[in-house]
């Protein structure tokens, strides 16, 4: 799965791109490299404005007892999120948006090693336009300063025919049309649930990137450069491992992509 994704639009192309009414964020530092834990962009709809603001990702469901639940919860499977402790009421009353360029995927490839080895690929959209995730967000308040912590993960859902010769998921990806839809917390829940489905294969494309990516301390934009897919790229012995198959407790969370 994937854990990792590329967000450099500038506040100023947010702005623009979502036509944001009400801007709460200065700067929006670009990450080619976004991990869990980290601050990202985020657009949600508020008295009737759109507005331009930053979650930490990894969702903190507003009963937990500390902040690390957040690292496991980056991501929502669609088809449990309302069902589920964590995250079922965000899903019907704290909606968002989370912009990115792409995301980062890892194949999984015999190597004749029982863990096999993980080559990256890169996923984007094919009209250069911004990636739009469906999000969801909690606030969490911390007792020991008093002090909010708003937090979100990405849903996702089965991959389509571009994705799955390497992962069986994809984060759900929006159109400009469904946004109203998925921000509207009015909205029938018949009509969010419809919006949770594998974008269009003729919407996404991939190719391999360098395994520098498998470090958080890699965040460059030589990371997105692509390599043939016969490039071994790096020796083996010399790639850092990166965990994107974690066990998925469905009971509470998901992990990854």
């Amino acid at each position: 799965m994937c854990g990792r994704y590329v967000a450099t639009t500038t506040a100023e192309g947010l702005v623009k791109f979502f036509v944001i009414d009400d801007r709460q964020v200065d700067d929006v530092p670009p990450s080619y490299n976004v991990a869990p834990t980290d601050p990202v962009p985020a657009v949600v709809r508020y008295d009737g404005q759109m507005v331009l603001t930053e979650f930490r990702w990894g969702l903190v469901p507003f009963w937990a007892k500390d902040r690390s639940i957040g690292a496991r919860m980056i991501n929502a499977r669609s088809e449990t999120v309302t069902v589920k402790k964590a995250f079922a009421e965000s899903v019907e009353q704290r909606r968002c948006l989370l912009p990115a360029d792409g995301f980062y995927e890892w194949e999984k490839v015999d190597d004749g090693t029982k863990r096999g080895r993980r080559l990256p690929w890169f996923v984007r959209r094919t009209d250069g336009n911004p990636m739009v995730y469906a999000g969801i967000w909690s606030s969490w308040r911390d007792r020991e300063n008093d002090t909010r912590l708003l937090t979100c993960s990405v849903l996702t859902t089965s991959a389509n025919e571009v994705l799955s010769p390497i992962h069986d998921r994809m984060p759900v990806v929006l159109e400009r049309e469904q946004w109203e839809t998925w921000l509207d917390p009015q909205a029938d829940m018949g009509d969010v649930r419809e919006l949770l489905a594998p974008a269009p294969d003729d919407a996404v494309e991939r190719y391999r990137v360098s395994t520098r990516v498998n470090s958080v301390a890699n965040n460059s934009p030589e990371l997105l450069e692509p390599l043939a897919e016969d490039d071994q790229d790096l020796p083996a012995s010399l790639v850092t491992t990166v965990d994107t198959d974690p066990a998925e407790d469905d009971a509470e969370q998901t992990s990854l992509f």
